[in-house]
């Protein structure tokens, strides 16, 4: 591991913490379409930027790689975001992932890194970092529609506001 990539690990692990952790208690869900994609889509920018920053050509196993982890992201979001638990309280909206999507999202980690690993060990130059961000960034973004739909469909006062 190289110096530059301590600082990558080190903002990989604080986003997930960050996140898990908000996912994990109960949060308002503002009736805003920013509050589905501004945060996924801040991390989906900042892991294209670590990508693009490196300057170098995707080979075909970086390609491979990408899409994997993309699927990978896509089904965890949905599984997850199905099994959030969304409810009414004083005519607001909350949600949270519980102990179901908590093991959904950590399986999906888990699969994640060693994807990364994987990537790793066959020299794709996209393994690291940048693109975990851009695979959790999908992978909330992906939730958070989920999310935004079941409140929609479950809580009245969200769709009429």
């Amino acid at each position: 591991m190289s110096f530059g990539t301590v600082p990558n690990a080190l903002v990989v692990i604080a986003v997930v913490v960050v996140v898990l952790a908000r996912r994990l208690s109960w949060s308002e869900l503002e009736n805003s379409d920013t509050d589905v994609w501004r945060g996924p889509v801040v991390l989906i920018g900042v892991g294209v930027y670590q990508l693009y920053d490196r300057h170098t050509g995707l080979g075909v196993v970086d390609v491979t790689l990408l899409v994997i982890g993309a699927a990978l992201a896509l089904v965890a979001g949905v599984a997850s975001g199905r099994v959030a638990q969304v409810e009414r309280r004083a005519g607001k909206v909350f949600f949270r992932l519980g102990m179901p999507g908590l093991g959904i999202m950590v399986a999906y980690l888990v699969v994640r890194l060693g994807l990364a690993g994987v990537g790793h060990l066959l020299g794709a130059s996209v393994s690291g970092g940048g693109a975990l961000l851009v695979s959790m960034g999908a992978n909330l973004l992906t939730q958070s529609l989920i999310i935004q739909s079941k409140a929609h469909r479950d809580a009245e006062e969200y769709s009429t506001q």
